[in-house]
């Protein structure tokens, strides 16, 4: 083993993984709560869609092992943002309902897979 591969396996400290939790379900909720101040549908329906996927990361983060974990899910989430802006400004109305069902179900899916002892982002 490396040096750099023991560096990749380095735990995420549960204070950590707690603030971060507290932290994206504020953060999750505040949108959600500020999302009828946007005039526009397609406004209000994207700051929703980035309060769901702060909530999902919010969800998942007590339960990813590593902080290569934790990176690689923040980078899924901010791919996840890009989804739904493209696809919500751009009218793709399935994909984005497609998206509110995938990003939940990834981040319930998280404490489960770590009850199996499966890594995703291994």
């Amino acid at each position: 083993m490396t040096i750099a591969d023991e560096a990749r396996e380095v735990p995420v400290p549960k204070p950590l993984a707690g603030l971060l939790f507290i932290l994206f379900w504020g953060i999750g909720i505040t949108l959600w709560s500020c999302t009828h101040l946007l005039p526009t549908p397609e406004g209000r329906g994207f700051m929703a869609d980035i309060g769901i996927i702060f909530a999902c990361l919010g969800l998942a983060a007590p339960f990813i092992q590593t902080m290569r974990g934790l990176r690689t899910s923040a980078i899924v989430g901010i791919i996840g943002i890009v989804l739904f802006a493209a696809f919500g400004f751009g009218h793709v109305t399935v994909l984005v309902y497609l998206l509110r069902l995938l990003g939940p179900l990834l981040a319930l899916l998280t404490p489960v897979n770590k009850a199996l002892g499966f890594r995703v982002f291994a």
